[in-house]
């Protein structure tokens, strides 16, 4: 299980090389923990980030949705696993990248323009991957 202080130096470890900053959210906007690439040009005061997590978090979960609905149209879709593996959204300030960390939890990277979508993507997802192993234990069931 991790502890909550270690979530900041475990985000850090994806912010650079165009990636600004990483959060961990709940399904319902809650910021769990961020941290922020020291080289960043656009910092962002802690508020912010909560904003920010709260406002993709919207997004994410809409597409979730969406995503649910299609899967009672098309009876072929339910093969897929039912969580955003990796959604890259381009807008006018940056990039903003969100992967599903289980099944109440997203991780969100906000990058650069210009920063390389595979490698935003390879390493929001190995994050995600380890997020969601380490907090699996807070929602497996107790015995």
């Amino acid at each position: 299980m991790i502890r909550s202080c270690r979530i900041p130096p475990l985000l850090s470890r994806i912010c650079g090389d165009g990636i600004d900053a990483a959060l961990v959210v709940t399904n319902d906007g809650e910021l769990l923990g961020s941290a922020q690439s020291p080289k960043s040009a656009s910092f962002m005061e802690p508020d912010e980030v909560a904003h920010v997590g709260s406002l993709v978090t919207e997004i994410a979960m809409d597409y979730s949705r969406l995503g649910n609905e299609l899967e009672l149209l098309d009876p072929t879709l339910r093969a897929v696993k039912n969580s955003i593996q990796c959604l890259i959204m381009e807008l006018d300030m940056g990039l903003v990248a969100v992967s599903s960390a289980g099944s109440d939890c997203l991780v969100i990277a906000l990058a650069d323009p210009n920063a390389p979508h595979g490698m935003l993507k390879a390493r929001l997802t190995a994050l995600a991957s380890h997020v969601q192993e380490a907090l699996s234990p807070l929602t497996e069931p107790i015995a």
